[in-house]
């Protein structure tokens, strides 16, 4: 098969056809006529030397091929996307680009909002889209990152990457405001309590839960969930314990979300959020101008977080 001959028009019917498994839906969905979808699955069909979607009853069902075609689409597709949008020069003002963001929600809450005022300002039709720093994306750096236009993530999951360091934070302990512990925890203390913890041990361990390992802590998961901004409310009301970020910890606290701060037995490496991306992004115009403005927001972050202190 010559990939010379192959219309790259046709991809986008391609998943279309493939994900509705109907020509009828799948011509609704990019807005055309019935006939002119049924002669692009016919090319398809051609191309491919296979049926693609077979009928079976009243619906279709894909053939093998199309079910490995389904899986690749996706990601090709954003590839294209991207290759499509590299220019030499990035009128942000002018540009319709979308960048899309992964990240754990306290990180992107820190940066989102400076970063959205910046680009509300100057670049009013560029779309961001944040999305979570699933495991699998996490677990396959640094490949994954060809697929993103960057991860917020701390130090300790990847290294030899191109990034910019963004905000550096302490790790702590939360515990319900009515603990026992007092206001620097023992190894025991934390060994004899249930965990509150965003990443399930079968998934890896966080750098800092790691250390507390390393000094005889014994970590027994109560809760698990990715999302930092609700371990408080795992934690209040229940002898468990959990670490956040210091700056999340003291704002749960002030807030009067039933917990209190507590030291860890001994100072963890503090945590160094970052934004990564792939070295092929490296002289991206429109990337570029991204990491100059998500500078600004970071200083911006910064200088209104040490009015407030």
């Amino acid at each position: 098969m010559s990939t010379i001959s192959v219309d790259y028009n046709l991809l986008r019917p391609l998943r279309a056809l493939l994900e509705e498994r109907s020509v009828t839906r799948a011509a609704e969905r990019l807005h055309v006529a019935q006939p002119t979808m049924s002669i692009s699955l016919s090319r398809l069909r051609s191309h491919f030397g296979d049926p693609l979607l077979v009928r079976k009853g009243r619906e279709h069902e894909l053939t093998v091929l199309g079910q490995q075609l389904l899986s690749e689409l996706p990601a090709t597709m954003v590839g294209i996307d991207r290759v499509l949008q590299l220019q030499a020069t990035f009128d942000a003002a002018a540009s319709n680009r979308t960048f899309e963001i992964a990240g754990v929600d306290y990180a992107v809450a820190r940066v989102a909002p400076a970063l959205n005022r910046i680009v509300t300002v100057e670049a009013p039709t560029i779309h961001l889209e944040f999305i979570p720093a699933a495991s699998q994306l996490v677990n396959e750096l640094p490949d994954s990152l060809r697929s993103i236009d960057g991860l917020i993530l701390p130090h300790g999951y990847i290294a030899g990457q191109d990034h910019l360091d963004l905000f550096i934070d302490n790790w702590v302990c939360v515990v319900d405001v009515e603990s026992d512990i007092g206001e620097q925890a023992t190894v025991e203390d934390l060994s004899r309590r249930r965990w509150v913890h965003t990443l399930a041990q079968r998934e890896g361990m966080t750098p800092a839960r790691r250390q507390l390992q390393s000094q005889g802590v014994d970590l027994f998961d109560a809760v698990v969930t990715p999302h930092f901004l609700v371990v408080s409310s795992l934690v209040a009301g229940t002898d468990r314990i959990a670490l956040l970020p210091e700056t999340l910890a003291r704002q749960a606290e002030a807030r009067g979300e039933g917990v209190r701060v507590v030291k860890p037995p001994t100072p963890l490496d503090p945590i160094r959020e970052t934004f990564w991306w792939h070295r092929d992004r490296a002289h991206d115009a429109g990337h570029l101008w991204l990491r100059d403005v998500l500078k600004r927001a970071h200083d911006e972050t910064i200088a209104k977080h040490n009015v407030h202190h």
